[in-house]
């Protein structure tokens, strides 16, 4: 019986594939914390500061960031069920990857939202124009 193995003893996991999931759940919490709250903010103070003329596409925002952090949650899942380390690291920096990206995204609905609504308003300030000024 020296050489046999009981079926329920497993290889314990190497301990790289440990440091990729503390290193990737660590740096997905410092970029929600310094990268999407910042970005919120800004957003927030923008809008507050047009009185609400500027349209914050919330739902598109609330989508993404959803998909985003539930692809980033299910990255980090999946490197507590693998035992290679390498494979560990490129599900955390894809994690990573996915949570910045999606920590970014507000900025640019907001600006296509914004130059959406610019390009609405030039064909008003043109009537206006032409209404006060009409040889011009």
């Amino acid at each position: 019986m020296r050489g046999a193995r009981s079926g329920s003893t497993r290889r314990p996991r190497p301990r790289a594939v440990w440091a990729a999931l503390i290193t990737s759940a660590i740096v997905c919490f410092l970029i929600v914390v310094g990268v999407l709250v910042p970005v919120l903010t800004l957003i927030g103070a923008a809008d507050g500061g047009t009185a609400g003329a500027l349209d914050v596409p919330v739902g598109q925002i609330v989508a993404a960031l959803a998909i985003g952090y539930i692809l980033a949650l299910v990255l980090l899942v999946l490197i507590i069920k693998v035992r290679n380390g390498a494979l560990a690291w490129i599900l955390g920096v894809a994690a990573v990857i996915s949570t910045l990206l999606v920590s970014l995204w507000p900025l640019v609905a907001v600006a296509i939202a914004g130059v959406d609504q610019v390009q609405d308003v030039v064909p008003f300030i043109q009537d206006l124009i032409r209404q006060y000024f009409p040889g011009a």
